[in-house]
């Protein structure tokens, strides 16, 4: 009999201790759900935002994680740039129990987090999910769309195209613009906004043509766009064009001659740079980011942070919002105290961050990052050129102008309701 009570008592311990490990485990890691499409035809770009996130988680669990000693984790989650797959990856979320997800290719698929997510923590109070936006830049996410559950760390299609149309402005000899755009939310918002700015901010400017076209490679030659472009008399073309699309136009532009300077949102992704390269330059490419490695005057641990990523992953530090995302998520979670999403998401509202070209704030009023842009132009005299995992084009980005505070924060007609 006492053999028989040691054997259920050592039993009773061991189910203990079971319990007890696996709790630790689950407190020891926040895991947090990436949506990116990691299969598929912008499998390259998705792939870049899982690189770069678990790079900014790994450098905050260097430092020692939150919470004292709590590793965050990033979880990616593949949507193949579909949009039932884009739901089944948040029930999955759910199932897994995340608190977090992140996304930002493509702003259809945000549209729908958005929509989920509020659904979601109605019906499951205790179990709420917040979402963390890193890209998705449809002006009304954070304006007539806009959610407690939603955090957009990128600046807005708006925010953007200002800093665009600012430095438009300031070339006196820019005179027709030609705009090309993908027809989906963002793509819209686009022309909408560039529509607008243009007329308030570059009055002498004059739109000689607005096209919508199919989004995500459905265009295969854009001789015929091209041909309109040439035809139209213009000498810029301003364009949110992103993933192969803006690689086809660019070769297309370059091998038709065509005689106009880009000036883009997206025109230096890595991924896209490792598509057209130096041809970039014959278009004289521009974009618009918070950052670019050749900005002067950016702190020192930016510029560690950008050689530390590329030393890991031969590829150029891109879009610095990726890193702001984790470290002020951890910085909400340490100052909360806890990791609940309710407790965190008030902490985000109104937080600051040092960005690399000055302050940038989590505006409470939509939840929409308020910052400074900068426009550059992609050229083979920047002292460090652009590598897309590995491949050194010889070009680079070099500083046209930066668009202040002042240029880039815009109104917002969001009515937030909170919890």
């Amino acid at each position: 009999m006492k053999h028989v009570m040691k054997l259920l008592f050592a039993g009773v311990v061991a189910v203990v201790f079971a319990v007890s490990t696996q709790t630790a485990k689950a407190v020891d890691t926040i895991k947090i759900g990436l949506i990116e499409p990691l299969s598929g035809r912008i499998a390259a770009v998705g792939k870049d935002a899982l690189d770069a996130f678990t790079f900014a988680a790994d450098q905050i669990n260097k430092k020692g994680g939150v919470l004292g000693g709590i590793q965050l984790e990033i979880i990616g989650l593949d949507n193949a740039m579909n949009a039932e797959k884009t739901t089944e990856q948040l029930k999955k979320a759910v199932d897994q129990g995340l608190s977090y997800v992140i996304q930002g290719i493509g702003s259809n698929h945000a549209g729908n987090i958005i929509k989920f997510i509020d659904k979601h923590n109605k019906r499951n109070p205790g179990k709420e999910m917040v979402f963390l936006n890193h890209s998705a830049v449809t002006t009304a996410f954070t304006n007539e769309l806009c959610s407690f559950w939603h955090f957009r760390f990128d600046a807005n299609v708006d925010q953007k195209v200002a800093a665009l149309v600012t430095q438009i402005n300031r070339d006196s000899s820019i005179k027709k613009v030609y705009m090309l755009n993908q027809n989906y939310a963002y793509g819209k918002s686009f022309q909408s906004a560039a529509q607008r700015l243009l007329a308030e901010r570059a009055p002498n400017v004059e739109i000689v043509g607005n096209e919508l076209i199919q989004p995500f490679g459905k265009v295969q030659d854009f001789t015929p766009y091209i041909a309109k472009i040439k035809a139209s008399g213009a000498d810029t073309v301003l364009t949110g064009n992103w993933g192969p699309d803006m690689i086809r136009f660019v070769k297309g532009a370059v091998s038709s001659g065509l005689d106009t300077q880009f000036y883009t949102i997206y025109g230096g992704l890595t991924s896209s740079i490792g598509g057209y390269g130096s041809d970039a330059k014959a278009v004289n490419l521009k974009q618009v980011t918070e950052m670019h490695e050749n900005h002067d005057g950016m702190p020192d641990d930016v510029h560690e942070y950008i050689a530390g990523y590329l030393a890991k992953y031969s590829d150029t530090w891109y879009a610095d919002r990726q890193r702001w995302l984790i470290y002020m998520l951890a910085a909400a979670i340490d100052k909360a105290g806890t990791a609940a999403p309710i407790p965190v998401a008030k902490a985000l509202e109104g937080m600051t961050f040092d960005g690399p070209l000055g302050q940038v704030t989590m505006r409470a009023d939509d939840h929409q990052l308020q910052m400074p842009l900068v426009v550059s132009s992609i050229t083979e005299k920047a002292p460090k050129s652009v590598k897309y995992k590995g491949n050194d084009f010889g070009v680079a980005f070099s500083t046209d102008g930066v668009a202040d505070l002042a240029a880039t924060t815009l109104p917002t007609t969001c009515e937030m309701k909170r919890p």
